[in-house]
């Protein structure tokens, strides 16, 4: 070893201190020198398979968010619960209570079209004269009054629905 070859690594006189230029990372004596045994090449061939999958990604047409797409897929974004208001629910059950607005906006569209059925049907037969009307307009008005002690309830029953169908998404 020489003063020019002090202190580096593989350029000695290839006496027994020198750390073997000519083995790889890891074998036995030597902290390595992958470019001398093949590294190079095997780089160069990984980053050209990446790069080559890269652009094939690159040269495919983006996913519509149509029909074509596989039902079963999950979304790809970060999922926003929207959580339903409860003052919005109160505006539509005052407005258009008598319709089943405030239940469809809840979520329970079941009893917001027999809402909507029932009220209109009893309200037109009683503008006809038919007194047997008077009755089912009259529990149909009963259960619009109900629904107003029971729309903090439906919406946070809305709301965790929501939510447990946001977290069933983030886990899988």
């Amino acid at each position: 070893m020489t003063a020019r070859t002090f202190g580096r690594r593989g350029a000695g006189d290839g006496g027994g201190s020198n750390f073997g230029a000519a083995r790889g990372f890891g074998e036995a004596g030597t902290f390595g020198n992958a470019r001398a045994a093949g590294g190079d090449a095997t780089l160069a061939a990984r980053r050209a398979a990446f790069l080559a999958e890269e652009r094939a990604r690159a040269d495919r047409p983006p996913e519509s968010p149509g029909l074509d797409r596989d039902p079963d897929a999950l979304p790809r974004g970060p999922i926003f619960i929207r959580e339903k208001s409860i003052g919005t629910a109160y505006l539509l059950w005052f407005f258009l209570g008598g319709f089943g607005a405030h239940r469809f906006y809840l979520g329970f569209p079941v009893s917001g079209a027999v809402q909507m059925i029932l009220w209109p049907v009893c309200y037109m037969m009683t503008i006809a004269g038919k007194f047997g009307a008077v009755f089912p307009m009259m529990i149909g008005g009963l259960w619009i009054l109900i629904d107003a002690f029971l729309i903090p309830g439906l919406a946070r029953q809305a709301n965790e629905k929501a939510r447990r169908n946001a977290v069933g998404y983030t886990f899988l």
